[in-house]
């Protein structure tokens, strides 16, 4: 197996030779710093934000696509809607609504229980191609309480291949590790399968976490295989918002609302609900926004 480099913001997918199984790998530190810092969020969701990070990554990473995988939960719980979303680049972001009471609970806590449980809340993965092919959504429920089991149910539900997700996040750090049967497996590869998914499922995210490198992660707890580790992805945060979407969401909201909120405040101002980035159109601005089929670009806080 060659040599990788420290774990870093990066995802790396990796082959098992002779065997149909494939996995990757992914750390986001420094992504999950970022995202945090962009609003307050109580110590219960700033875990849950980490596993459902390097999950949607990873889940980003087995699809050969051009645009955007979106993990969405919506209930009626303490937790009221999250949305996590990676691109093709490994370009992440996410969101969340909350009710007060959330700060009260243990930094442990699980998602069903923050959403209002299984009768009261949906998570929805949707894949979202940006080149005109059709628009893929599945739904998840809640039964169970990890993440990871959860992810897990959908990839054998909807997608029909076997998998093993491991999660970790700490104050520190964000990893994920996911290993799968290969579109084609044949009976001989049950007996590679199984020993390579009950070594995932013997690792402790402890262990994840305190990996130094992905090779040396790998090379640890599948000693018996031969591993194929391609060149590491860089992952960040980043956010697709702009003046210029701001501007056509006010133009969805029509003349007669806008020219009611310039009466009534004098500019018009949005922010941004994924990075907290405010925006203002001023009178001019926001009246321009009609006069055309572009209208013009806001003035940015």
């Amino acid at each position: 197996m060659a040599a990788a480099s420290r774990f870093a913001d990066a995802l790396s997918r990796f082959v098992f030779e002779g065997a149909a199984v494939r996995g990757a790998l992914v750390g986001l530190d420094a992504t999950r710093r970022d995202i945090l810092a962009c609003r307050a969020y109580p110590p219960a969701l700033r875990r849950l934000l980490g596993e459902l990070l390097a999950a949607t990554a990873l889940l980003a990473s087995t699809l050969k696509f051009d645009g955007s995988l979106v993990l969405q939960l919506a209930g009626d719980g303490p937790l009221r809607m999250l949305v996590v979303e990676c691109d093709a680049a490994l370009t992440l972001r996410a969101t969340a609504q909350w009710r007060d009471e959330v700060e009260t609970f243990p930094a442990d806590a699980d998602l069903a229980t923050l959403a209002g449980g299984p009768a009261r809340a949906r998570l929805a993965i949707t894949v979202d191609p940006k080149d005109g092919g059709p628009l893929y959504q599945g739904i998840v429920g809640l039964e169970t309480a990890s993440v990871a089991t959860l992810i897990e149910h959908y990839l054998s539900s909807s997608e029909q291949i076997a998998s093993r997700l491991v999660l970790g996040a700490d104050g520190d750090g964000v990893r994920g590790l996911l290993v799968q049967r290969m579109p084609g497996a044949t009976a001989a590869d049950d007996a590679a399968w199984k020993s390579i998914e009950a070594a995932a499922l013997a690792l402790p995210a402890a262990l994840l976490l305190a990996a130094a490198t992905p090779a040396a992660l790998l090379a640890a707890r599948f000693p018996e295989h031969d591993i194929r580790l391609f060149e590491p992805r860089p992952a960040r945060f980043g956010c697709s918002c702009s003046a210029e979407r701001v501007g056509n969401a006010l133009r969805l909201l029509g003349r007669e609302e806008v020219d009611g909120i310039l009466a009534e405040q004098g500019s018009v101002t949005a922010t941004c609900e994924f990075c907290n980035r405010g925006y203002a159109f001023d009178a001019a601005a926001a009246r321009a926004l009609f006069a055309g089929p572009q209208g013009a670009a806001g003035k940015l806080h």
